[in-house]
Order: C-alpha cells, then sequence, then structure tokens
C-alpha cells in the first residue's frame, strides 16, 4: 500500500505538460500489463461513437485529445462482489473559458487528477494483495482550457445515457466528466460505486486539508468507506444529500444545470452526481482539501498526498456489496 500511495503521489505531482491523458493512458497500459489488470484505452473517436458529452465537452477548448481508461481486475476466484470506481482526471484545470485567477493555485491544479491517479495506483495493487472482489476503474481523463473551440457559458452537453446538462460555469468541469462513467458502471449492473474527486473549493473551506467530504445515497457503503478511510488514517466525513437542494440545479434548457447557488457547494455537486447512478449504491469522496498539503504532516509531505489511495485499497480488500442503496 505505501508503493501504491507512492505512485500517486508521483503521478498527482507530475507537470501537466508531461502527464497528459494520452500519456496517463499509456502509463495505465504499462502499469496494467505489470499489475495484471484489463486495460481498454478510448481515444477521442471512440468517445465520440460512445456519446461521452461530458467528458468531450471539457475537452473541447485543448489541443490535447481526452481518454477514457477503462481497468478491470477479476479474482483468480469467485468475486466476492462487483466495486466500480470513477476517478476525476482533469489532467490541467485552468477553469476553461471561466478562467480561475492568476493565484499560487494555477501552480496546483495539475493535481485535479488526483482521483484518477488514485485509482490507478489502488488498482496496481490488487492483484498482489489477493483481492477477493472484481473492480472496475473509470479514469475520465482530459485537461480543461479556454480556447476558441472551448466550452462557453450557456452550452447544453448531452451525457452518455442522453441526459442534457446546461454550463454555468466550465471550472464546474470534474462532475461533467465522471457523470459519463457514471452510467456506464450504472449500465454494467455493479453492485456499487465510489467516486473520487479533487471537486470543490467549499470542500476545502469545510475539512480543510485532512478530512475528505463523503455523500452516499447508501448507509451500508458510506459506513464501509468510513471504515476503510480510519483503518488507513485517511479520515472522511459524512455530508447530507439535502433533496431539497436539488431544486438549485434547475435548468430552463436542459435536465440540469452544472452549478448550483453560492451556498452548500460540495452538497449540489454531489446531488448533480446522484442524477446519473439511477439507484445502484453509490459514495462520492471528495478529496479537493486533501490532496496537497501545505506542510509536513504525520505520514504525508508537504505537496501532493494521493489521499485516498490507500483507502480505495481497503474498501476493495473488504468490500460486501451493500443490500441496498
Amino acid at each position: 500500500t505505501a508503493r501504491a500511495g507512492m505512485l500517486g503521489r508521483d503521478l498527482a505531482g507530475c507537470p501537466a505538460g508531461l502527464l497528459t491523458a494520452s500519456r496517463m493512458a499509456e502509463l495505465a497500459v504499462r502499469i496494467g500489463a505489470e499489475a495484471g489488470l484489463d486495460v481498454q484505452v478510448h481515444d477521442r473517436r471512440a468517445l465520440i461513437e460512445l456519446g461521452c458529452g461530458g467528458l468531450l465537452g471539457v475537452n473541447k477548448g485543448s489541443v490535447e485529445e481526452p481518454r477514457m481508461i477503462v481497468l478491470t481486475y477479476t479474482p483468480a476466484g469467485e468475486p466476492t462482489g462487483h466495486l466500480a470506481l470513477v476517478g476525476k482526471g482533469i489532467m490541467y484545470d485552468s477553469g476553461g473559458i471561466a478562467l480561475k485567477p492568476g493565484d499560487l493555485s494555477h501552480s496546483q491544479m495539475k493535481n485535479d487528477m488526483t482521483g484518477a491517479g488514485n485509482i490507478l495506483a489502488a488498482m496496481s495493487v490488487l492483484a498482489e494483495l489477493g483481492c477477493p472482489a472484481k473492480v472496475t476503474g473509470y479514469l475520465m481523463c482530459t485537461d480543461n482550457m479556454p480556447s476558441g473551440s472551448a466550452t462557453q457559458l450557456g452550452d447544453v452537453l448531452t451525457m452518455y445515457g442522453g441526459k442534457t446538462v446546461e454550463v454555468l460555469n466550465t471550472d464546474a468541469e470534474g462532475r461533467l466528466v465522471m457523470a459519463d462513467a457514471l452510467v456506464m458502471a450504472v449500465e454494467l449492473g455493479v453492485d456499487a460505486i465510489v467516486d473520487i474527486a479533487t471537486l470543490t473549493g467549499a470542500c476545502l473551506r469545510t475539512f480543510g486539508e485532512e478530512v475528505a467530504g463523503l455523500m452516499s445515497n447508501s448507509d451500508g457503503l458510506a459506513a464501509q468507506v468510513s471504515a476503510a478511510g480510519e483503518v488507513v488514517d485517511e479520515p472522511v466525513w459524512r455530508l447530507p444529500l439535502v433533496a431539497s437542494y436539488l431544486a438549485e440545479l434547475d435548468s430552463d434548457i436542459a435536465d440540469l444545470k452544472n452549478l448550483g447557488g453560492p451556498n452548500a457547494g460540495s452538497i449540489t455537486a454531489g446531488l448533480f452526481l446522484q442524477e446519473f447512478v439511477d439507484g445502484t449504491p453509490w459514495a462520492h469522496i471528495d478529496i479537493a482539501g486533501t490532496a496537497q498539503s501545505s506542510r509536513p504532516r504525520g505520514w504525508t509531505n508537504r505537496g501532493t498526498t494521493a489521499f485516498g489511495t490507500r483507502l480505495l485499497v481497503e474498501l476493495a480488500l473488504a468490500f460486501a456489496p451493500p443490500t441496498s442503496a
């Protein structure tokens, strides 16, 4: 697990000019071969054929192609369950047309693919640890850049599965790329889905750098995620999915907006993602605050932490299908 954590840190800390979406796919193929994983890589043409409007919409402003990387770990014996992991893989987040302020936050935006990096790192050790569950990972990789071809505010994207989303802020892009994969995981018929993402600044403001946010439609799955976090000292704290707040995402021209109001930003982001899981047991881990540490602390150094990598390993090793959402 330490080796997985170090791989996750290396991925999250790598400059975005070196670790592009296509390079991430190449690494996944190489690491997957060494780790006994089946790896499927979907390029732009394949994503267009699939209709992955979220990932393609975020990628519109970039000269770098997007990649959806699907990793599958299958145990030697009868699987104890089937867990899907969905990771936000924004290789660099400029904010798109909604450009971020020109401050030090820009230098950290190479770590906006920490969720995807965590999944790749965690799955690289499952065979060695004898994980009894089947695990499928979706790494949704692109950068988010401003250009003459970028998605504009007010555009409507058609996600995989057919839901439409009005884009009110191009800096709320992580939920768009993950929505495509959430629907795919549901179609795969998995027992549960866990997504992990550096998703909202609101989560950083709420919990700081040491605790991640957790939202879930399943008490059983939430308990498993929390227990895994306790074992590996990657704590999470559950936030409520307040149903009435879903009205914040109402759109006049699409099924959803990609951004709620000024308050409860972490919760409305979770409610957005929940709209794509169709009742499947699901948990969302927001690592916006924990992905980077401003100082050495405990077992973490200063810089990228790969917080969530060892949590996902522990979760997969002990995974039991929740009885219901």
